[in-house]
């Protein structure tokens, strides 16, 4: 960490502002952690007030419980919390339905461009990787060259270049791989946790190598 990263942290700092389903709640008063505190419910939180709309961007996501999903997502000002207060949500799985998904297409904005990634996300379990377009392409944990699952008091980092359109994985400063390449348009940093999970976010300066 720079003085550079800590000041630009403290001007514009990364806040799970928007969280979506049950059983989540901040675990402080920053609101740049989460917690999932029940076993039956799958939430999410979404840094939704940092849009990343161009050039390259770095996150840290500190794990320090539980098995996450974390990633990027399309910006979604309008999405409301309310509606999706149910035990489980998240981005690929919405009453487990195909039809449900495509109800976050109807929040789309000019900003997501014509890019066909709308959410990828890293299974902090195994490494494995999910990405969707709300549509008629889900796939769930795919492999990628250099994926590596993570343990509790691991940190990921993710380098998203979208100078290049490639999403990029750091565990713990070292760098394991592109993990998905091809997007374009506007994206937010993501988290879903099932059952008891705590995560917290960090803007920073990504590793040197």
């Amino acid at each position: 960490t720079t003085w550079l990263s800590i000041l630009r942290e403290s001007e514009n700092p990364l806040k799970f502002d928007t969280l979506l389903g049950r059983g989540i709640e901040h675990t402080n008063e920053r609101t740049t952690s989460f917690l999932g505190d029940n076993t039956n419910t799958l939430c999410t939180a979404v840094a939704s007030h940092y849009v990343m709309e161009s050039g390259i961007h770095y996150a840290e996501f500190q794990i320090t419980e539980g098995n996450p999903l974390v990633g990027i997502v399309r910006p979604m000002p309008n999405v409301d919390p309310n509606r999706y207060d149910n035990p489980v949500f998240n981005f690929f799985n919405l009453f487990f339905t195909r039809n449900s998904l495509r109800d976050f297409l109807a929040l789309r904005t000019d900003k997501w461009d014509t890019g066909n990634v709308h959410v990828c996300g890293y299974y902090c379990k195994d490494g494995k990787r999910s990405w969707t377009n709300w549509d008629s392409t889900i796939e769930y944990f795919e492999f990628w060259e250099g994926m590596e699952g993570c343990d509790p008091g691991d940190t990921i980092g993710m380098l998203l270049n979208l100078d290049e359109g490639t999403l990029t994985v750091y565990k713990n400063n070292r760098r394991l791989g592109v993990m998905k390449d091809g997007l374009s348009g506007s994206y937010c940093w993501y988290a879903s946790s099932y059952g008891e999970a705590t995560i917290t976010i960090e803007r920073c300066d990504p590793p040197l190598a």
